[in-house]
């Protein structure tokens, strides 16, 4: 029976076995589908490079130029030196008869001179320019300290302004200290750096007055342009602050707080 089955199989034309049917694997299943890949990780030094192109320029401030307000007139010569020698018998008069008792003998105590005018310097230098914005020598000759706003400068500024004196006072004694000890020493170089230090401001606004084309001194730069303007009488003073109303007073009846040097001057 098996040879003629196969016999029959052979005259139809059929295959005797069937074919078997191809399996693929599991794997080239897998691979034919796309494989999503993950985000490329971003480096240091892309991400800052990324941040400075996206940061925008930044906007250049036009500095306004530093000049008077419209609205302000510039003290006199007069009132100009008026208000710089007021303020100095002020703040800094009590220095001269110390260093006259001092030299005259051994035996003065000069504690009280000392500590009566470290109060006078923090009354003129200190109270009066955080409380009105003007010192002794601004009420004698009605004038007051503006900026390029119109308004008062800090009131840092007035004390800044004031300590010329005693910077250059300070300075001289340091660099003949220093000439006396020796520059071969250590302690005669330190005198004579001190003695630099000390002298360097009131130099530097020497020099500033000297050459610079807009008549500014060192602290008047730095705080942003300030000018000495003429101010008129205030009726609201009272008090102690009225007496000192009284001395402009008496300033201007002699014609001190006049526009004559002015003129004179511009002439």
């Amino acid at each position: 029976m098996g040879l003629l089955e196969k016999a029959g199989q052979i005259e139809s034309g059929k295959p005797s076995v069937d074919k078997p049917e191809i399996v693929e694997p599991e794997s080239v299943k897998e691979a034919s589908e796309p494989i999503a890949q993950p985000d490329p990780v971003k480096t240091k030094k892309e991400k800052r490079s990324r941040r400075k192109k996206t940061r925008k320029p930044r906007e250049r401030k036009v500095r306004a130029p530093k000049v008077l307000p419209e609205d302000s007139e510039l003290a006199s010569p007069t009132q100009f030196r008026i208000k710089k020698y007021s303020d100095f018998l002020v703040s800094w008069g009590w220095t001269i008869p110390l260093v006259g008792f001092t030299a005259w003998g051994n035996d003065f105590q000069p504690t009280i001179f000392v500590l009566a005018g470290m109060g006078l310097i923090a009354f003129n230098l200190g109270f009066m320019a955080y409380t009105t914005g003007r010192t002794t020598g601004n009420w004698i000759t009605r004038t007051i300290y503006v900026n390029t706003k119109g308004e008062k400068p800090h009131q840092s500024y007035i004390f800044l302004k004031g300590m010329t004196f005693p910077l250059v006072i300070l300075g001289i004694i340091a660099i003949l200290t220093a000439t006396a000890t020796g520059l071969a020493e250590n302690a005669g170089r330190i005198q004579l750096a001190l003695g630099l230090f000390f002298l360097l401001p009131p130099l530097l606004d020497y020099l500033f007055y000297r050459f610079k084309s807009d008549d500014l001194g060192l602290w008047d730069t730095l705080y942003g342009g300030v000018w000495l303007v003429k101010t008129a009488k205030t009726a609201e003073s009272k008090g102690w602050l009225k007496r000192l109303e009284q001395l402009g007073d008496y300033t201007e009846a002699q014609g001190w707080l006049s526009d004559s040097d002015s003129k004179e001057s511009s002439d």
